[in-house]
């Protein structure tokens, strides 16, 4: 499905553990005409969820619904935008309905609203530097490298 096929804004909840900081982004994006920002208690009928993170931990996953529940089958696509990304949690964060992961330093709002009308297309998009930190540290704790690290 193209972005330009599409003429209904895009329903979306922002949650942040900093309810301020995802207030600032929610009244931003409510300016885009191809997004509509739903209230925190409509969180429920949102066609993608933005979580704004530092990490992606347990909390930023539980601010997802993943705290502990099983993986959602059906419900929001999420776009995460987080300064940390381990590669363990990532795959978990997948399983809550990650579909894309920006970078908190240097995304700007034209980067945000592109991943969240990108979500309508239903196809994962991870940054590879992710992919490659991550496995570059699970290779070392587990002595990939040529030695045992522990």
């Amino acid at each position: 499905m193209s972005l330009e096929s599409v003429t209904s804004p895009l329903s979306v909840a922002v949650k942040s553990a900093d309810p301020r900081f995802a207030g600032d982004i929610a009244t931003a994006l409510s300016t885009r005409p191809r997004i509509r920002v739903l209230r925190p208690d409509q969180e429920g009928r949102a066609e993608t969820l933005l979580v704004l993170a530092t990490e992606l931990d347990d909390d930023t996953l539980s601010l997802m619904g993943g705290d502990g529940r099983p993986p959602r089958a059906q419900g929001p696509r999420v776009v995460l935008v987080a300064q940390i990304v381990g590669f363990d949690q990532l795959l978990r964060a997948v399983e809550h309905g990650v579909v894309s992961v920006l970078p908190r330093g240097g995304t700007g709002l034209d980067q945000i609203v592109l991943a969240l009308l990108r979500t309508r297309a239903e196809r994962i998009h991870l940054p590879v530097t992710v992919f490659a930190e991550g496995l570059h540290l699970r290779h070392r704790t587990q002595g990939v490298d040529g030695a045992l690290h522990r």
